[in-house]
């Protein structure tokens, strides 16, 4: 029985603008890229930084390589993520090395009332999984809850308002 040998991924090195050229074609056929994750993917290939230029300019020129069309397919892709907000997007796109002009410009696609929507169907996947006896309880979900909406990228105010009108005890413990 043979032994299971580990494989290592190849380490790429290019030494000229025509290889890293293809190998830039190659990750694009898989994915977009923004200019920044481009020339870092390239960078980890040893290619030079003039080479790397070239290519960046080459594949921009050509249309391959649009910020644009990069954050708005970020953004499509965020649509499909129902519980999630603007801030997360924005974190996403920030994340990606996107222009903040660009970035901001996409966010505003974001519209309040699709925010609020997103929130409360977010609050609700989240308490329909919580029982609440008691006010103690009540407490204990609405610090949850308020976590859970923020780290996925919800505003302050929104979150607040949110719990507000989605957690409510009205329980009556009697001591009698």
């Amino acid at each position: 029985m043979k032994p299971k040998v580990l494989r290592r991924k190849n380490n790429k090195t290019f030494d000229n603008e025509k290889d890293a050229y293809n190998y830039a074609l190659t990750l694009l056929n898989y994915r977009d890229y923004s200019i920044a994750e481009m020339q870092e993917k390239l960078k980890k290939c040893s290619v030079s930084d003039a080479d790397i230029k070239a290519v960046t300019d080459k594949l921009c020129g050509y249309g391959f390589l649009d910020e644009k069309r990069y954050a708005l397919r970020v953004y499509d892709s965020w649509l499909a993520k129902k519980y999630y907000g603007k801030g997360y997007l924005k974190n996403t796109l920030q994340k990606r090395s996107v222009d903040d002009e660009i970035i901001n410009e996409v966010a505003g696609l974001v519209e309040a009332d699709a925010e609020i929507e997103r929130c409360c169907a977010a609050a609700d996947s989240y308490i329909k999984k919580k029982k609440i006896n008691s006010f103690e309880d009540a407490m204990k979900v609405k610090a949850g809850l308020g976590r859970f909406l923020f780290a996925r990228g919800f505003s302050v105010d929104l979150i607040k308002k949110t719990i507000a009108e989605k957690i409510s005890y009205s329980g009556v413990d009697n001591y009698d």
